[in-house]
């Protein structure tokens, strides 16, 4: 299945969005660095965080959300250096990295609502 690219899309919704991952099935497809925005940390610590970190805090807030919570919109996580959203989307999550003087629930928000407006592809 091709994946359209959400990264561009999604760079544009706020200018403290620093990086954005996409994990489809298990498998990344989509890991972009905004150019405006340098890594704070190496490739590799981002890669594991989308294929370990990111499934396991999706699958646990999400079962506690459908529980009796109406579901989950997205994990707000706070690092030293920065913000992380994590997004349940279709079969995977979405993971976008956001700067630590932005309004990142505005944030969180605004990718919430453009992820909804996307297509579903089947």
């Amino acid at each position: 299945m091709a994946h359209e690219k959400l990264s561009p899309r999604l760079f544009q919704l706020a200018e403290g969005i620093r990086y954005v991952a996409v994990n489809l099935g298990g498998e990344i497809v989509e890991m972009e660095q905004h150019p405006a925005h340098p890594t704070f940390n190496p490739h590799d610590t981002d890669r594991m965080e989308e294929l370990l970190v990111n499934p396991v805090v999706i699958e646990l807030t999400r079962r506690r959300g459908n529980l009796d919570l109406d579901g989950l919109r997205y994990v707000v996580i706070r690092y030293g250096l920065q913000y992380q959203l994590v997004l349940p989307y279709r079969d995977g999550h979405v993971s976008i990295g956001v700067e630590r003087d932005a309004d990142v629930i505005r944030v969180a928000e605004r990718v919430a609502a453009s992820l909804e407006e996307q297509p579903s592809q089947g």
